[in-house]
Order: structure tokens, then C-alpha cells, then sequence
């Protein structure tokens, strides 16, 4: 399955998300959607993304953070 279709918009199985810490991009897959919260794993890890502001979701693990656009 290509996309999954979770309310107002389609989600990719694979998301591009931007570390902001370390300046680069990394890729995440999609898991769920629960309201406002997005979960993705980063190689194994599970990540929360929690929604910033509508489209902009903001993940923190080990120090780090991760920022996905959608």
C-alpha cells in the first residue's frame, strides 16, 4: 500500500523528515495517526511526532530533533 489515507490527507509509509540538529535529511516510517500525534520509526526507533501547528509535526529523541512537513 502505496499511501494510507488517514483523514484530510494521505500519509506515505515513507516520510522525509529533517533533522534539525545534524542539518540533514532522514527518512521515517509511517506507523500511525492518533489525533494530533503522528508515530514513525527511524530505523527501529520509535519517534512521536506531536503536530506544531497545522502541517508541521515535531519529534525529539537522544537530544535531537526531527521536523516533518506534511
Amino acid at each position: 500500500m502505496a499511501n494510507r489515507h488517514n483523514s484530510d490527507w494521505d500519509i506515505p509509509e515513507k516520510i522525509k523528515v529533517w533533522c534539525t540538529d545534524r542539518d540533514e535529511e532522514v527518512e521515517v516510517d509511517f506507523i500511525e495517526r492518533r489525533g494530533d500525534m503522528i508515530r514513525a520509526s527511524l530505523q527501529t526507533i520509535p519517534l512521536n511526532f506531536k503536530r506544531l501547528k497545522p502541517g508541521v509535526f515535531v519529534a525529539n529523541f537522544s537530544g535531537m530533533e526531527f521536523v516533518m512537513k506534511l
